[in-house]
């Protein structure tokens, strides 16, 4: 059972609703870290600008998006998240 209520699109605020559209235009999907961070905009939007830094390749240039998807991906299964 969650300690924190995980926000839909509907149930969200204004400022939420507009990082769940950005998050979906970047990545195609809403990840359950940015719907909990938006209970608070300022952790929200320091989780989100780290998150798309972290994957662009032409800020870190030295590891492709790919490599890096497939990194969190077995650091995910490693600690047993189930999606």
């Amino acid at each position: 059972m969650a300690l924190i209520s995980i926000p839909s699109n509907d149930n969200a605020s204004a400022e939420a609703k507009v990082m769940f559209k950005h998050s979906e235009r970047m990545f195609g999907r809403v990840a359950n870290a940015v719907r909990v961070a938006s209970h608070t905009p300022k952790l929200a939007q320091i989780l989100f600008g780290f998150i798309v830094s972290a994957l662009r390749e032409e800020i870190t240039e030295n590891i492709p998006v790919r490599t890096k998807c497939l990194v969190i991906l077995k650091t995910s299964t490693l600690n047993g998240c189930s999606y």
